[in-house]
């Protein structure tokens, strides 16, 4: 494998790691802490341009931080975007080699910066409300389930279930917050973000936790990585619908049960709702605006170190 100035693409499974470039044949690797280490420390000697990693639910972080402790600049990037861009050149095939390759492709024509790895105490976050929200789900199946059951005693334990991960999810919010309150940084964040009506524990700690770039972007730039921005569609004279599209999930939901409990009690988005509302906006177009409303105000409270200040009409 040619790797010396070139981008590189890494294929991860729980085994190994396929390494390929633009040139040369893709190899295999252990993907075990030898076999990491021992890659990094090739790729750094070789002087590669950086390296493309899918992001593959957690596998990719421990040869994030083989990569980081060698100073080589390596990108996480969605895998639909790569397969996209396999798609759009021609490459319908799919394999752990092709993929190093389409990798490697993808990396030399978009460059995409380098991702930086979360502190130990942001991925800690994460991963509590990732817990969180698979506990929520639970929750919601269980809760859909147990009205299908007629016998007592199995309607008793279901409840039971039911309660026991209601006081879990209790125990999580508490380790949630203490842990943003240990961390200073966090903790000025997060008392500015909880001044504004409809922000809660959850929404201000999935911003903290998934939006490290909140008030270093400008709004549009803002609205765009969160999923909340409307893309056009249009084609000559036609002018299509615009929707909203892409983005991080998890700062799009936190949003949408901010703007939720928003146009309820918040004196910004409330009016801003109705008048959408009042000339003939869909309720879910209205709260979409609404989502990107308060994520601007967000952005420019933290950018202006400056509290929510709107009062109650």
């Amino acid at each position: 494998m040619t790797t010396s100035g070139a981008w590189i693409g890494v294929d991860i499974c729980k085994r190994y790691l396929d390494v390929g470039s633009t040139t040369g044949t893709p190899v295999r690797v252990a993907n075990d802490a030898d076999g990491r280490a021992a890659l990094a420390r090739r790729l750094r000697c070789e002087n590669v341009r950086g390296v493309i990693l899918e992001a593959t639910g957690g596998l990719e972080r421990p040869l994030m931080q083989a990569f980081a402790a060698e100073g080589v600049p390596a990108s996480i990037v969605n895998p639909a975007r790569v397969r996209k861009f396999a798609e759009g050149v021609g490459q319908l095939a799919k394999s752990d080699r092709i993929d190093t390759t389409m990798l490697a492709r993808f990396g030399d024509y978009m460059k995409p910066g380098p991702t930086a790895l979360a502190d130990p105490p942001r991925q800690k976050l994460r991963d509590l409300l990732a817990y969180r929200a698979q506990i929520n789900q639970e929750i919601t199946a269980r809760s859909a389930q147990i009205r299908l059951y007629t016998a007592t005693d199995l309607l008793a334990r279901a409840k039971a279930a039911i309660e026991a991960l209601r006081a879990e999810r209790k125990t999580i919010e508490r380790e949630i917050e203490a842990l943003i309150k240990a961390q200073a940084a966090m903790q000025v964040v997060y008392q500015r973000l909880i001044t504004m009506p409809g922000v809660g524990l959850i929404v201000a700690a999935t911003m903290i936790a998934e939006l490290r770039e909140l008030g270093d972007m400008n709004r549009r730039q803002i609205a765009s990585i969160c999923g909340v921005a409307p893309f056009p569609n249009e084609s000559g004279d036609r002018k299509g619908y615009r929707s909203i599209r892409g983005g991080r999930d998890e700062v799009r939901q936190a949003l949408f049960n901010c703007a939720r409990v928003a146009i309820r009690h918040n004196s910004v988005a409330k009016p801003f709702y109705e008048r959408l509302r009042a000339r003939g906006k869909a309720h879910k177009v209205a709260l979409v605006a609404t989502m990107r409303k308060l994520l601007t105000i967000l952005n420019a409270m933290l950018k202006t170190n400056t509290d929510w200040t709107c009062k109650p009409a």
